[in-house]
């Protein structure tokens, strides 16, 4: 089943990181919270494997992983 996936991050994200996610998962929706700092990217169509595929990716960039949230798309009859 594929997933809706959140992740936050502490801090910003840079322009290569990015690139390096879109070019693995596709299309990724970033938005940064300035008032607490945050990083924010949704993505569609992950399954468990992509999910710690994208948390490895970006621990070995740096990155403070600070939630993953994840809910269950319905599959259509």
């Amino acid at each position: 089943m594929t997933e809706h996936c959140r992740v936050t991050l502490a801090g910003p994200l840079g322009a290569a990181a990015i690139r390096a996610i879109r070019a693995q998962y596709g299309r990724v929706v970033v938005s940064t919270r300035a008032v607490d700092c945050q990083t924010v990217l949704d993505l569609g169509g992950l399954d468990q494997a992509a999910l710690r595929g994208l948390l490895t990716l970006l621990w070995d960039l740096g990155h403070d992983v600070t939630a993953v949230s994840n809910q269950p798309r319905e599959r259509t009859p």
